[in-house]
């Protein structure tokens, strides 16, 4: 289902291997390639609302149509439908199913503005690889051409903190309060990966579209039933007895005279989620007086468009008021609700439970429950991808010297993936 192949092989990786920055930055590079797939030619029409388009007359069948996106390869661009039609004259009819008449010149209510966002880790200078030339007139089906990217340097890394008892790294926990190192760089690395894959995401799931579609009503459906085999039928002639024998219907937008797309639908929570927010962590106990930065990463299942369960893992680190380090764990069941929706605008609220564990001069490593809540709005951008922002309290035991709970506010932006 990826549009690129990998920039990298196992021979060089086999090579490279005792290089653990080329190793990590390899795997990154595989991540964004992995979580970046391709938005596909083909639109699958759910099986409820195929069943409703066979009810109606043909000639309405392909005014609007609910369709959602697949993953997978473009074999080919998408007809424009933009582009100026012949106009069907009142001698044309919709009885001939080998021809039928010319097609129809939808009327679009507005511009329509797709955005794609793609991530490539290129270490070296690129070599350029051309693809197919373009053809004239109406594009023609076939593969795409890849792009080619060959590794070279790989830039050097950030240099690590000083060692010592001072010196935290968010690799610290369970290592006795050491200093950095390979600890550190393996959370570091793991909330890049989280970044690459929410990138990859966003580019895919996040904006793939699902919504109503205008077609030509003699154009071509492809019927798959429950044996594997796949049939094409015209819109127009489908009855409720190929809605029974059908397990999916798919049209592509590279057929015929295309999909005109018409409108997305609203925020659709339900499923599965991805979530990852950035920002800043700010301590509110006066046993420890500690700012920094953070991170929430959670993935889970909404149930109902309201109501979610998601597991998360926040870290956070920075420097207290004597400049020494400090690092926090939060990890966490949370529970997600939003009654409010006003346009795209939705707010609602979370509380979570878990264990923290924190790593600090003043008080070594140490552990203890956690709990917390808070407020959360997002804006949603399509039916799979919102922007979120989130003000979070959590009170943890986790105080130096056995004082009991210390709290810290945590206040974040990021993007939410259903």
């Amino acid at each position: 289902m990826f549009c690129h192949p990998l920039p990298f092989s196992l021979p060089e990786i086999a090579r490279r291997r005792r290089n653990p920055g080329v190793a990590l930055a390899v795997f990154a590079a595989f991540l964004s390639y992995a979580c970046g797939g391709c938005l596909s030619n083909e639109y699958v029409i759910p099986r409820t609302e195929l069943a409703r388009l066979a009810q109606l007359p043909p000639e309405q069948r392909g005014q609007r149509m609910n369709v959602v996106q697949e993953l997978g390869d473009r074999r080919s661009e998408a007809i424009d439908t933009s582009a100026p039609t012949q106009t069907a004259t009142p001698a044309d009819s919709y009885q001939s199913e080998a021809s039928g008449p010319p097609p129809a010149t939808y009327v679009e209510d507005g511009p329509q503005v797709e955005a794609g966002v793609g991530i490539v880790i290129i270490p070296g200078p690129p070599i350029p690889v051309g693809g197919p030339a373009g053809y004239a007139g109406r594009p023609m089906p076939g593969p795409r051409g890849p792009a080619g990217i060959v590794p070279g340097r790989v830039p050097p890394t950030a240099p690590r903190r000083p060692g010592g008892s001072n010196a935290g790294g968010l690799g610290n926990i369970g290592s006795g309060g050491g200093g950095g190192g390979k600890g550190e760089d393996l959370a570091v690395f793991l909330v890049v990966m989280a970044v690459l894959a929410t990138v990859g995401l966003v580019a895919t799931e996040g904006v793939r579209y699902d919504g109503s579609v205008a077609m030509y009503p003699w154009q071509s459906v492809h019927l798959k039933g429950a044996n594997g085999q796949e049939r094409e039928v015209p819109l127009a002639q489908i009855s409720p007895l190929d809605v029974e024998a059908t397990t999916k219907a798919v049209v592509m937008d590279d057929e015929g005279w295309g999909l005109m797309r018409l409108e997305r639908r609203a925020l659709d929570r339900r499923g599965f989620a991805f979530k990852m927010d950035l920002g800043a962590m700010v301590s509110s106990c006066s046993c420890l007086s500690a700012d920094g930065v953070a991170a929430n990463i959670q993935l889970g299942y909404f149930p109902h468009h309201r109501l979610g369960l998601l597991a998360g893992w926040s870290p956070a680190g920075g420097s207290d008021s004597d400049g020494k380090s400090f690092y926090r764990h939060n990890l966490a069941f949370e529970a997600q609700f939003f009654p409010l929706d006003l346009w795209r605008l939705h707010l609602g609220g979370f509380g979570h439970a878990g264990v923290q564990y924190a790593s600090d001069a003043s008080g070594g490593t140490r552990s203890g429950i956690a709990l917390g809540g808070g407020l959360i709005l997002e804006l949603s951008l399509t039916a799979r991808l919102a922007l979120t922002a989130r003000a979070d309290y959590t009170a943890a035991q986790i105080a130096p010297a056995g004082q009991g709970w210390a709290g810290a506010e945590m206040f974040s932006a990021g993007v939410a993936v259903y």
